[in-house]
């Protein structure tokens, strides 16, 4: 892994700023039904016609297959030497990825992967608890990476995708500790 040279830190940076810009306003709760309902991007965004879509399946120990989508913006710079794509981990639990789509248009030469977690926006949500975990969370992560074939990217976490990015960090770390040792 790299360290954060002062351009990389100024980029997560204004990552950050942009997020919390375009967070107010973007998701309310409904307490009473505990349904998530989005707001769209401006009309204007470019991910709708420069996007690629798909979903894919993951199995948890208990034998429930759970669904996964996710979204691609700028796909041909996905594979880029360039400029790593950026895999983009939204807040929750609960909250679909889509209120993190405007990070397009201040990212613009750079693919960027946008997933819902199980149980948010348009991925399966079980109703067993058990199909819900850190780990799995983190596995579902290995699994969109490994579907997509990218091995070389930056994590952006925003809320609860910060945890998310960290513990895989710290995952990898790890498992590299455990190869060396």
């Amino acid at each position: 892994m790299r360290c954060l040279n002062i351009h990389n830190f100024l980029l997560v940076l204004q990552l950050l700023a942009c997020t919390i810009q375009f967070v107010s306003g973007f998701v309310a709760v409904s307490p009473s039904t505990r349904t998530i309902t989005s707001k769209p991007c401006r009309s204007g965004s470019s991910l709708r016609s420069a996007a690629n879509e798909g979903d894919f399946s993951v199995t948890r120990p208990n034998g429930e297959e759970c669904t996964i989508s996710y979204k691609i913006a700028r796909p041909m710079a996905l594979s880029s030497r360039q400029a790593a794509p950026i895999v983009v981990l939204h807040g929750g639990p609960s909250v679909p990825s889509d209120y993190l789509y405007p990070l397009e248009q201040h990212v613009p030469y750079r693919s960027l992967v946008f997933y819902d977690q199980v149980g948010c926006g348009r991925s399966t949500e079980p109703s067993d608890p058990s199909c819900y975990s850190i780990d799995f969370a983190l596995d579902d992560l290995e699994a969109l990476l490994k579907k997509l074939g990218v091995r070389r990217f930056h994590l952006y976490g925003q809320s609860f995708g910060g945890i998310l990015a960290f513990e895989y960090m710290k995952r990898q770390a790890e498992a590299n500790n455990i190869e060396r040792g």
